[in-house]
């Protein structure tokens, strides 16, 4: 599907554009630093929502944190600025096809598309900036970013010498960065492994983790080697998870782990983890005789947990898991409890809800309610979420595990909620709009529509048990 991206970054420009120049008209005695673009919201294979704009002043700045270290905290913390920008109409339109077109396909190209849209917010920060000073609005001091929660746009947006004035950290950071890519990958490697777990460089652990993680199998040796001599065996036994690459050499390194009895019962958890993972739960099944009970459950459910998003993995399958409780039927419902509503479960792609289609119809109450709460996640087409919305029905009424009827109950109860969500909005809408474009409006109309608006949001939240329709104004 072909999308304009031109016109988003247009879009995005003209709005940021728009707000600085209106606050600059309204505030003519106030000194405005910076813009941001941010709040970027958005739900893997779904919604992807527009942003917010904000926009602050030197005064507001002092004004708000006299103290030297929360003015150093505000001053790039756009949610707490003054001057705020919603997105209006045409925002809201441009959000609805990006979301049509990362959708579009069953949501096969959703990250490519999420990815190019976050480049394109950044590059329209830039385009905002240069066109505000060419207009003689701002001075040249004056900066729009793009502020997404892991700061990785904020490079994006600004220039070196930008960046170095305003975020010296992130500097650095690139700096040392831009040192390591430099390397050959092997010493790349020697260097990344030293820095995990290190305060005093520029580059957090985190980054080095997601560094080493991308390397891949010339990451292993290495974190084989970390995983015998390292106190933190925990986080090498994840990332060698996260590589996805499976061997003998790392499945008995990782069975060691597992079965080492003068081990802390985390670090084994992961071991028993990364082996699931990695497609090896027959191991942790092998060795049920040398593991607490805590260790085998973490590895029978970890390959269904959101755990398993953070690197490779296989596609979703169930069978593994049916195989280790046929065996071991005792450890079903600690699993059943790892795997509960809200315990932060895995992510399916389209290739794997058929899978999850399929298991639906499983002996064991824990797969089919994972199953159940997976999907409704999930990027399905239409013939998927037809049959989906059917056995929901079907298993909120008849299955046999009460469990699973109340997860069906639950999530049934959220479709038809989304629906009401929708007509809150459309209401809250128009009593906006009605306030908005004319002089006089009729006082009951707005009760009326902001009330009604209230009663479909109290279901919203589940509260049911509510009068009919409107009478609550009666009341």
């Amino acid at each position: 599907m072909r999308f304009d991206w031109a016109g988003l970054q247009a879009a995005i420009r003209d709005q940021v554009v728009g707000f600085v120049r209106r606050m600059c008209a309204e505030h003519p005695d106030e000194h405005i630093y910076g813009a941001a673009v941010h709040e970027f919201y958005a739900e893997s294979g779904g919604t992807i929502a527009w942003t917010l704009v904000g926009v602050a002043s030197e005064e507001r700045l002092a004004a708000a944190a006299p103290d030297a270290l929360d003015a150093q905290a505000l001053r790039w913390s756009p949610a707490d600025w003054p001057w705020q920008l919603d997105p209006g109409a045409a925002e809201e339109e441009w959000a609805s096809r990006l979301e049509t077109a990362a959708t579009a396909g069953d949501g096969r190209h959703w990250d490519t598309v999420h990815e190019r849209y976050l480049r394109t917010a950044a590059k329209a920060c830039t385009a905002a900036r240069k066109q505000l000073v060419a207009d003689g609005i701002v001075g040249g001091d004056f900066v729009v970013v793009a502020m997404d929660e892991a700061w990785e746009l904020i490079p994006l947006s600004l220039t070196r010498a930008q960046l170095r004035k305003h975020f010296p950290e992130l500097d650095a950071e690139q700096r040392e960065a831009d040192r390591l890519a430099a390397l050959p990958p092997e010493q790349q490697v020697a260097e990344l492994v030293a820095l995990v777990g290190s305060h005093s460089s520029p580059l957090p652990s985190e980054r080095a983790i997601q560094w080493l993680r991308a390397l891949g199998g010339l990451t292993v040796p290495a974190a084989l080697a970390c995983l015998d001599s390292s106190p933190d065996k925990w986080l090498w036994a994840k990332l060698l998870a996260d590589i996805g690459i499976t061997s003998a050499e790392v499945s008995d390194a990782l069975e060691r782990t597992m079965t080492n009895k003068h081990l802390d019962e985390p670090d084994r958890s992961w071991a028993a983890a990364a082996l699931s993972r990695l497609g090896r739960m027959d191991l942790v099944v092998k060795r049920l005789d040398s593991i607490p009970p805590g260790v085998a459950v973490q590895g029978f459910a970890a390959p269904y947990t959101s755990f398993r998003d953070h690197g490779a993995h296989g596609p979703l399958d169930y069978a593994p898991l049916e195989n280790a409780l046929a065996v071991c039927p005792d450890r079903r419902p600690d699993v059943s409890e790892q795997l509960a509503p809200g315990r932060g479960l895995c992510s399916i792609g389209p290739d794997e809800a058929g899978t999850a289609l399929a298991a639906l119809a499983s002996a064991l109450p824990v797969v089919r309610r994972h199953a159940l709460l997976v999907l409704s996640g999930a990027p399905l087409n239409a013939e998927q979420r037809h049959r989906y919305t059917a056995r929901l029905k079907h298993l909120s009424q008849d299955d046999p595990d009460p469990q699973v009827r109340e997860a069906a109950a639950m999530l049934l109860g959220g479709l038809r909620r989304a629906v009401e969500r929708g007509k809150v909005s459309i209401l809250i809408a128009h009593a906006i709009a009605d306030t908005h474009e004319h002089d006089c409006v009729a006082p009951a109309r707005i009760e009326w529509l902001l009330t009604r608006a209230a009663e479909l949001g109290l279901r919203c939240l589940g509260f049911d048990d509510l009068p009919e329709a409107g009478s609550l104004t009666a009341a």
